[in-house]
């Protein structure tokens, strides 16, 4: 069943300055192996409470607008379902995004575009983005929706996600696999969507990593914020081929029916 946020509050608490701390980002301490990535538990500034701006993010995720993507079947390079709202690409907000969004997600938008937050993650991950575009989307997994194991395309240089949940018990599965290799149970470390918290990938051609299908048990949605530093130089394979995806817009009281609970047949380079 979809989410419905609550009613707003008459008189909204006072939110900070700057929704991303961006110091909490710069000071994080990537792992090396089995490739450079980082979990990093506070990248977002508190209001007048403790944890306050991560609630208000979670009750106010968006819900209207999403459109399906999925790929299935032993033809696929790379096996997924989840469901997307396009919020930046190019580097600039997406305006037909905005009306599905609260002040406060405008807000945090505006912020993952801006100069700041890029050097930010630069300074964080030594690699130089300031020629890279960034793209992000809202994304929500449903009970059966998953990724199979996969490496980013080239042209993803680095990758941050954020989650958005403040209830996730381990049987509803829907983790995050950091994998050592392209098979799904060489797993080095399993990442739950826990509210607040963060993850920086840095691309390489060994960063494997997949989503679990979520379980059928799971009461709510999976709920990430996805963003990629995009490089339009980067050469992401003579020959690649990458079949599109099936992209249907959503009634958002609806959800497709959950079929496809596997990791699929195989994993790709995506």
């Amino acid at each position: 069943m979809p989410d419905v946020p609550p009613p707003p509050d008459a008189t909204p608490p006072r939110s900070p300055d700057r929704l991303l701390d961006l110091s909490a980002l710069r000071r994080a301490e990537l792992a090396e192996r089995p490739y450079r990535w980082a979990e990093i538990p506070d990248t977002l500034c508190d209001g007048p409470a403790a944890g306050e701006t991560a609630r208000r993010l979670e009750a106010e995720f968006p819900t209207r607008g999403f459109h399906l993507t999925e790929r299935t079947g032993h033809g696929a390079e790379k096996t997924y379902r989840t469901r997307n709202l396009l919020l930046i690409t190019q580097g600039r907000p997406v305006a037909d995004s905005r009306h599905a969004l609260t002040p406060l997600w405008r807000r945090l938008v505006d912020e993952l575009a801006a100069p700041e937050y890029r050097a930010a993650v630069a300074e964080a991950t030594g690699r130089r983005l300031d020629h890279c575009a960034v793209e992000a989307r809202a994304v929500r997994y449903g009970p059966g929706y998953w990724i199979a194991p996969h490496t980013d395309r080239a042209d993803k240089v680095v990758t941050q996600l954020w989650y958005f949940n403040s209830q996730w018990p381990a049987h509803w599965c829907g983790t995050l696999r950091i994998l050592g290799s392209c098979a799904p149970d060489d797993v080095t470390t399993e990442v739950a969507p826990h509210r607040g918290s963060s993850v920086l990938l840095v691309r390489s051609a060994d960063s494997w990593h997949s989503v679990t299908p979520v379980s059928a048990d799971a009461r709510q949605d999976r709920r990430t914020l996805l963003l990629h530093f995009i490089d339009p130089t980067a050469d992401t394979g003579a020959g690649h081929q990458e079949a599109p995806p099936d992209d249907r817009t959503l009634d958002d009281a609806r959800r497709p029916g959950a079929t496809g609970g596997g990791t699929g047949p195989g994993p790709a380079r995506d």
